[in-house]
């Protein structure tokens, strides 16, 4: 059976024009689907850039403690009273036990 070239012509023009359309509907689908890998990643970027902003706090206020020490002295005491339990030696310290703090009840006054 002979098929005239027109017919054949217009046959292939129409299989292209076919894959054009799959491949124009097909692609931009695929390139603009989501991968779970990449959200994945965006939340895990997330989280690491909101640990660097706490951390950077923390290094700026130990950069300032850091200062302060070198510096003042009123700092440098406070921190051996504090850490180290250091004291003046006509000082007296009272230390109190850790309990509770309310005043006791008609149970504790017998």
């Amino acid at each position: 059976m002979h098929v005239r070239p027109a017919f054949r012509r217009w046959g292939r023009r129409l299989g292209l024009a076919v894959l054009i359309a799959i491949a124009i509907g097909y692609v931009p689908g695929q390139v603009l689907r989501r991968d779970p890998r990449a959200a994945r990643l965006e939340a895990q970027i997330e989280e690491l850039t909101a640990e660097a902003r706490a951390l950077a706090t923390r290094n700026a206020a130990l950069r300032r403690d850091i200062a302060a020490l070198r510096s003042d002295v009123g700092a440098i005491e406070n921190r051996a009273r504090a850490d180290l339990g250091m004291v003046y030696p006509d000082e007296i310290v009272l230390r109190l036990p850790a309990g509770p703090a309310g005043p006791p009840g008609p149970e504790g006054a017998k």
